[in-house]
């Protein structure tokens, strides 16, 4: 059984933190008061730009490295090839969605004195629909996660074929 190349399994994971964190972070920010929201939503903001500039990089070990056979019945591969699709859009969408949160917003954006994400169109209306989608694209993202991490203990569990071991650090070959 081959295992995915060691630089998409590095991806996989960075990745998986990052989503993880940024979501996380998302969830809380509210739970802060105004004026201390600043560093949360910096490093929430450093989190989704990861995920969006480490996605090409993803794609392309991807594409260029393919991913081990499984077997199973042809619904059960298209079920999982529909899965991982939504959870690489959701990889863009999310964090473009965040992006057009800050382009609208009423002030740029500081991100921890490193850089500012500029207001580029300051419209209080289009930022509230933009922070609706945003939020309804993580909340998305979380269920896509959970029914990959179901599949994969399914997979691991009850089937006990192997699956798991192809994106493990150090896993089998």
């Amino acid at each position: 059984m081959r295992r995915y190349a060691m630089s998409s399994i590095l991806l996989h994971w960075t990745m998986a933190l990052a989503i993880g964190g940024a979501w996380l972070i998302g969830q809380l920010l509210e739970e802060f008061p105004r004026a201390e929201r600043a560093g949360p939503q910096a490093a929430h903001v450093l989190l989704g730009l990861g995920v969006a500039a480490l996605l090409l990089p993803r794609l392309l070990a991807r594409l260029l490295g393919g991913a081990p056979a499984t077997a199973g019945p042809e619904w059960e591969r298209r079920l999982a090839a529909a899965a991982h699709g939504l959870l690489y859009l959701l990889m863009l969408a999310v964090p473009l969605s965040g992006l057009a949160i800050a382009v609208t917003g009423r002030a740029p954006l500081q991100v921890f004195g490193l850089f500012s994400v500029p207001n580029l169109m300051p419209d209080r209306s289009l930022h509230g629909v933009f922070e609706e989608v945003h939020e309804v694209l993580s909340n998305l993202m979380l269920g896509a996660v959970a029914l990959h991490v179901a599949a994969t203990l399914w997979h691991a569990l009850v089937r006990r074929d192997g699956v798991l071991r192809h994106m493990m650090p150090g896993g089998a070959r």
